[in-house]
């Protein structure tokens, strides 16, 4: 425990020491955070620290803090009446807004933000000294580490939780399933940095195991030929999508797919049976692309739970990640934060909503292949207006991941289906991972488009942040064809530029 903060520099576990000084010293916190996979397990692993340091607590998830949101977390607040607000995976691109809204508040003597997005240019706008005082930032971005591969926030949030203490460590699973839900793994190339110190802490404590296996989502619970048939990362021409090809693959291998009446899971087959498999998939996607790299991923480290149960959602990081993911994408992250805390009735429910989760990335999907998509300049547009903004990301990113859309260019999706009656329309962003080598990075971009529109205006039209690979706007109804139009020549500037 003691290595793994230590191993932090100095300043960032500096301001550890502060942001658990004043939680120790509170009576009463309230925390907020996001609704994806990441901020869910980020909540769950503050929430559970603050019952073990026996604080009075009230916590709630939030799509996004907004110039209208911040609003709401403010009226919450003044109802609750907390001496420290706590802020996880989102805070720092919206550090002004935090500052001026919510640190202004007499009560609050302290807000802590735990997040690990890179950070708006300008973003402090107030030289109120005292204000800074109040407020303690942690985000690796401030110094030398990745927010993108080597901490996510519910990262961070664990290394606030083991701040608190050590029996917290029990808090890495959480860690774990928040950075895969987040993309940290790069595809499967494997964690680094933080990352990996806090799966070798949890490997030694006995809540999380390391295994080189198939990387294929669904090995604990997916019927075997089902693996192949939703399978995207790679995509397998031919397989995916098809289910009497998956079925023939093993009926060809001779591997039965059912136990009696029971379909069979990736785990429940014989290592025999395994390598066979994968010899196999090995030579059909050399095959099939003509480029063994393109296999390089199928086998990989494969996070495990081991003290959740077998052969459920919640046995390996990146299924566990996805159920979280589906509560959210729901709107009910507050399910998920309970499942990550073992409430029994919430794991129910969230395998409903997974299942919902899944009817509706379907229906978008094949909503997406009946309408297509726009191609511009330098972006794929997909314009649904019926796909809810909470799960647009997730949409776009599936279409590329199984070629509906192709992959040469970042894909934007707009979405007017909103979570309140809002004017602001939400932009999801993705781009391939070989694109963001290439110079692509959709945070920058979105952030420059909004700034420049904002400076245009003179008011507030557009809000942005992310990451390089993932990343999100809120644009005022009347503006996004201009905001889509600066995106697209910044990002058809910087692919001409690196051919």
């Amino acid at each position: 425990m003691e290595n793994l903060l230590e191993s932090l520099p100095e300043a960032m576990l500096e301001l550890l020491r502060n942001a658990v000084l004043a939680t120790k010293k509170a009576e009463k916190v309230m925390a907020f955070s996001h609704i994806d996979a990441d901020g869910i397990s980020a909540l769950a692993i503050i929430v559970r620290a603050l019952e073990h340091e026996g604080k009075e607590l009230e916590w709630k998830n939030i799509h996004q803090i907004n110039s209208e949101s911040i609003i709401e977390i403010k009226n919450e607040i003044e109802e609750f009446k907390p001496d420290l607000v706590i802020f996880s995976d989102f805070g720092t691109g919206q550090i002004n807004l935090v500052r001026n809204h919510i640190a202004v508040i007499d009560f609050v003597d302290k807000v802590i933000v735990l997040d690990h997005h890179l950070p708006q240019d300008g973003e402090i706008d107030d030289d109120d000294s005292t204000l800074s005082h109040k407020i303690i930032e942690i985000n690796p971005c401030y110094h030398d580490l990745s927010g993108s591969y080597d901490v996510s926030g519910s990262g961070v949030a664990f290394l606030f939780a083991v701040g608190l203490s050590p029996e917290n460590v029990e808090l890495s699973e959480l860690a774990i399933v928040g950075a895969t839900g987040d993309l940290q793994d790069f595809y499967g190339k494997g964690f680094t940095g933080v990352n990996q110190s806090i799966i070798e802490l949890g490997e030694a404590a006995g809540f999380l195991k390391v295994t080189r296996d198939l990387t294929f989502f669904g090995i604990n619970t997916r019927p075997i030929p089902y693996l192949l048939r939703y399978a995207t990362d790679p995509y397998l021409p031919g397989l995916t999508g098809n289910e009497a090809a998956c079925y023939s693959f093993f009926e060809e291998l001779e591997i039965p797919m059912k136990d009696d009446d029971e379909w069979r899971t990736w785990v429940s087959l014989e290592s025999n049976e395994k390598q066979r498999v994968i010899q196999k998939l090995i030579h059909y996607i050399i095959e099939v692309y003509n480029d063994p790299k393109k296999a390089q991923g199928l086998i990989g480290d494969v996070i495990m739970l081991p003290q959740r149960p077998e052969r459920t959602e919640m046995r390996s990081a990146k299924e566990f990640s996805t159920l979280l993911n589906a509560c959210g994408r729901n709107k009910r992250p507050d399910v998920g934060v309970k499942i990550c805390l073992g409430d029994q009735e919430a794991i129910i429910e969230g395998r409903y909503l997974l299942q919902e989760h899944r009817r509706n990335l379907a229906t978008a999907l094949r909503r997406l292949e009946q309408d297509s998509y726009e191609n511009m300049d330098g972006l794929y547009l997909v314009n649904d207006p019926e796909t809810p903004d909470t799960i647009i990301g997730i949409v776009i990113g599936m279409a590329q991941g199984s070629r509906i859309i192709p992959i040469d260019k970042p894909v934007i999706g707009v979405s007017t289906n909103t979570s309140s009656d809002s004017p602001l329309v939400k932009l999801s962003g993705r781009a391939h991972k070989f694109l963001i080598k290439r110079g692509i990075n959709l945070k920058e971009t979105f952030v420059s488009a909004a700034d420049l529109m904002n400076g245009k205006y003179g008011k507030l039209v557009a809000e942005a942040g992310g990451h390089p690979m993932a990343a999100g706007a809120f644009i005022h109804k009347e503006h996004v064809d201009e905001f889509l139009k600066l995106s697209s020549d910044n990002f058809e500037k910087t692919l001409k530029s690196k051919k």
